[in-house]
């Protein structure tokens, strides 16, 4: 299982939070659905003993695979505000062989769930870390690396790794998230690109020469990378995050913010594993939430419509919808 991606977190004008990602992968979403988990249910860490279950003290909802007993939560908010998304972290993420006697044994894949079922925002997050250990038991048949982001309605942004040293959380962050390297050394590589603007470059005289630059002024972004690799989309997503205009309210930013996944959005047989490979990595999912509202927006590749789901209120079952990946066309005669 391999949840590429691209994220990152973002607010509003008028002070509403909001955390986008892509959704990277090879294969489709025909086992995805968004679901809505009210408070209550069972927050399904797995790998516990008999008598260690815990209950939700908050209904969430995001994006999950189905298929692996559990549902696999990718991202999400719940109705406290805390928003989180799972990205893949390849030869980095390193995962203790068993937990502590005092420690919570639970999946990468469940973490998410655990999170937004007993945290309000990324302070109870911190706080609930040191009791819980990330156990890959090769459930889902093939080890899940993975890393996180978290925002809420604060706005901090917060990066959680797992390394030698145990869980690491990154707090205060710039907001922005992609896949290996770790997120220090992704920050650091920023300084390659310090003088990296949305203006043009001013005429240089060169032996006497006034060498202007192409565009007709309307340049910007110069030395920006433009491959799909995890750095250059990091980049690409700060330099986003950094100049791209917030939206007036709500609908506004969460517009806005789909537009601005465009630089990391990849179409279909633009990356590919291997030369003999049948299928290729894609942006096959955008996703975007607001911790104020907690309404999930997303469109899937196949249909550029977005779509909510609003979260869940009381108590009750929890619920699944599909993503409606059929082409929506508002006909307008």
């Amino acid at each position: 299982m391999n949840f590429g991606c691209s994220s990152f977190s973002w607010k509003t004008k008028d002070g509403r939070h909001l955390l986008g990602r892509t959704y990277d992968q090879l294969g489709d979403l025909r086992a995805n659905r968004v679901i809505c988990v009210p408070k209550g249910s069972p927050c399904l860490p797995g790998l516990q003993p008999a008598g260690r279950e815990v209950t939700a003290h908050y209904g969430y909802t995001g994006m999950a695979v189905l298929g692996y007993g559990e549902p696999i939560l990718v991202d999400g908010v719940n109705e406290a505000g805390l928003m989180g998304a799972l990205l893949h972290y390849p030869e980095y993420a390193i995962y203790p062989p068993k937990p502590r006697p005092d420690q919570m044994a639970v999946h990468p894949g469940r973490l998410l769930a655990y999170l937004f079922g007993l945290c309000s925002g990324v302070e109870e997050v911190a706080a609930l870390l040191p009791t819980v250990a990330l156990v890959d038991d090769l459930s889902l048949g093939s080890p899940l690396p993975a890393h996180y982001i978290f925002s809420d309605r604060s706005g901090e942004a917060a990066v959680l790794e797992p390394d030698a040293g145990g869980l690491k959380l990154h707090r205060h962050t710039i907001g922005v998230l992609t896949n290996s390297p770790d997120y220090l050394w992704h920050r650091t590589n920023l300084r390659t690109y310090v003088g990296t603007t949305n203006l043009p470059k001013p005429p240089h005289s060169i032996a006497g020469h006034e060498i202007r630059a192409f565009g007709e002024r309307l340049g910007g972004g110069f030395g920006l990378p433009g491959d799909y690799t995890s750095p250059s989309r990091f980049v690409r997503m700060a330099f986003m995050k950094e100049f791209a205009v917030e939206g007036i309210d709500e609908l506004d930013g969460v517009s806005r913010m789909f537009r601005a996944f465009s630089p990391v959005n990849i179409p279909e047989g633009l990356s590919r594993t291997s030369p003999d490979a049948e299928e290729y990595q894609q942006t096959l999912c955008i996703s975007v939430m607001c911790a104020e509202s907690g309404i999930y927006y997303f469109s899937p590749a196949q249909n550029r419509r977005i779509s909510a789901v609003r979260l869940p209120r009381g108590a009750g079952a929890i619920r699944q919808f599909p993503l409606g990946e059929h082409q929506d066309v508002n006909y307008r005669n």
